[in-house]
């Protein structure tokens, strides 16, 4: 149960950091254009956070019975959902700086 927790909550940080930027442009009303470069950053955020995310957690154990109550998979779910967030926006930011130095 914990393993699903934790996967759920990397997969729906980081492919909710992939969208934000989408719905803003849609909202503002400008023309969307669908380019794969993010959608390679996507995979490789998504992959790596999720094997940084087992390593790092790896023996999370919430409770000693073995039963995850709604409050300790909440916040193991809050806990991996911000780290896929993060992972993701950081990968992000490292993309963009070395598409400056190229150009």
């Amino acid at each position: 149960m914990e393993f699903l927790i934790k996967l759920s909550g990397v997969w729906l940080g980081v492919f909710s950091r992939m969208t934000i930027p989408f719905w803003r442009k849609l909202y503002q009303g400008k023309t969307l254009k669908f380019n794969l470069k993010y959608l390679r950053r996507t995979l490789a955020s998504l992959v790596l956070s999720t094997i940084f995310s087992l390593l790092l957690f790896p023996k999370l154990e919430l409770s000693p019975q073995g039963i995850v109550g709604f409050e300790l998979g909440f916040k193991l779910f809050c806990l991996c959902f911000g780290f896929g967030f993060g992972f993701n926006s950081i990968l992000m930011e490292f993309a963009q700086w070395f598409e400056k130095e190229k150009n």
